[in-house]
């Protein structure tokens, strides 16, 4: 089943991520300084709900949304990341069909590198749902604890281009932001004590987006070329987005946002409800721990084999 929202979906968590960072005139100064000043602290931790999320849908397409609701409902996502200074670790926690899954991270001045044992329960999950688990004898993560996949080094071997987005500097970024400024109101926000709220509206969201996607160098906007060239963009958004609402407290040292979903239905499929998005941040001193080179896998020929060894076939 194909679900052209999901491209859609993209595009908005983008541009949510964008609207963290703006403000329009009276508020938007404070509303900038609070999101630059908890966007450097050396701790932020979230948890996203997506409980009040449903999807409807008709036609030829209806059966699949008791199914999708039972994931959403199940699904939970939290996660706490890490910086030094100089490296970060990223830590996540899925829960998805009964089972936890975390998936750990290491930046090494913005390399990335995905610790392996800790995928453990997505390859239990694999056998599981595949039938695998009749053609092998468990896992035995003996030879991948405390190894690390470096995830530029396989890009490269496998020809694809590393276009790391979160390398952009100070004024690259700065400029994108102002650029994604001029398409907000001074309506748009409103304060309450020391909280500031942001609330833009769905047919709004992609001139936001694609505003601060086009000030970017064109490296970087390399990364965002699938969601920018979607045909009518802006309609297709406000068909399905309502509302995004973004709340900052530098005092409490929170932020919340919140996604409201239309539930008009397109091509049969519908987002109706909410997800939302609760940030706390703390400015305590970290330290991270980067992996040892013979600790660092850098190519899919040690991987394959790694992976061999922990997944033994059954003989006969």
């Amino acid at each position: 089943m194909k679900f052209k929202k999901l491209g859609i979906f993209s595009v908005v968590v983008a541009g949510a991520v964008v609207l963290t960072a703006c403000g329009a005139k009276d508020n938007k100064a404070a509303f900038i300084k609070d999101n630059e000043t908890l966007s450097k602290s050396s701790t932020q931790k979230f948890d996203m709900n997506l409980e009040k999320l449903k999807v409807t849908a008709s036609r030829d397409k209806k059966m699949y949304a008791p199914i999708i609701n039972g994931y959403l409902a199940d699904f939970k996502l939290s996660g706490e990341s890490v910086t030094d200074g100089k490296n970060s670790s990223v830590n996540l926690k899925f829960n998805m069909l009964g089972q936890s899954i975390p998936i750990d991270m290491i930046l090494k001045e913005k390399n990335p590198y995905l610790k392996l044992d800790t995928l453990e329960p997505i390859l239990n999950l694999y056998m599981q749902t595949t039938g695998a688990s009749a053609y092998y004898n468990g896992l035995d993560m003996t030879s991948i604890k405390g190894k690390y996949l470096d995830i530029n080094a396989i890009a490269k071997e496998s020809g694809q281009a590393s276009k790391d987005v979160t390398s952009l500097t100070q004024a690259q970024t700065k400029k994108a932001t102002e650029q994604a400024l001029d398409v907000l109101d001074k309506s748009d926000f409103s304060k309450d004590g020391s909280a500031i709220t942001l609330t833009v509206s769905g047919k709004n969201i992609a001139k936001v987006t694609k505003a601060y996607i086009n000030a970017l160098p064109k490296e970087a906007q390399a990364s965002f070329e699938d969601m920018t060239k979607q045909k009518d963009l802006d309609k297709e958004i406000a068909d399905v987005i309502k509302t995004i609402t973004i709340t900052t407290d530098s005092k409490k040292k929170t932020s919340h946002i919140t996604i409201a979903f239309t539930g008009k239905e397109t091509d049969g499929v519908g987002f109706s409800g909410q997800a939302s998005l609760d940030m706390t941040y703390s400015d305590k001193k970290v330290t991270v721990k980067v992996p040892a080179n013979t600790d660092v896998i850098k190519s899919t020929d040690e991987l394959t084999k790694m992976m061999s060894q922990a997944m033994q076939l059954k003989t006969n």
